[in-house]
């Protein structure tokens, strides 16, 4: 398993995280965010590429058609350990912008680029993608 393919796996952890945090919300950092950003930081220059965060995308399109089905996505997810399938659920669910049960490369991919990407430089900084990954965790239903 790649580490980029951990950034996904994180996400779909906090639904587990804001379950377990009774009224947390107002931390607004993340160590378990901090520590996938270090492992998908693979040129460990404290910025994630695009094309690192492209890599993880691909590494749940099992069948190399540029999308990710929600079958395709709970099945990597179980297979890898990342979770369990209510956390694979939740965080699908944020990643399909649409909601119509496929990330799309094309699509959906350049929105959670966008969105982790806050200063629009091309660059994901650990800071952005920790900011970022609060926001879904508080955004989990506990």
């Amino acid at each position: 398993m790649q580490p980029l393919s951990l950034i996904i796996g994180l996400c779909l952890v906090t639904g587990s995280l804001a379950a377990h945090s009774h009224g947390s919300n107002l931390n607004h950092d993340s160590p378990e965010a901090r520590e996938l950003f270090l492992l998908a930081d693979l040129d460990h220059d404290y910025m994630l590429s695009t094309a690192e965060l492209h890599g993880v995308f691909l590494d749940f399109d099992m069948n190399n058609d540029t999308n990710v089905t929600a079958d395709e996505f709970l099945a990597d997810w179980l297979a890898r350990k990342l979770g369990d399938s209510i956390e694979a659920v939740v965080l699908f669910h944020h990643l399909d912008v649409n909601h119509d049960g496929v990330i799309h490369e094309s699509t959906d991919l350049p929105w959670i680029i966008h969105f982790f990407d806050r200063d629009h430089d091309g660059f994901i900084s650990q800071a952005e993608f920790v900011v970022q990954w609060v926001k879904i965790m508080m955004s989990t239903p506990s």
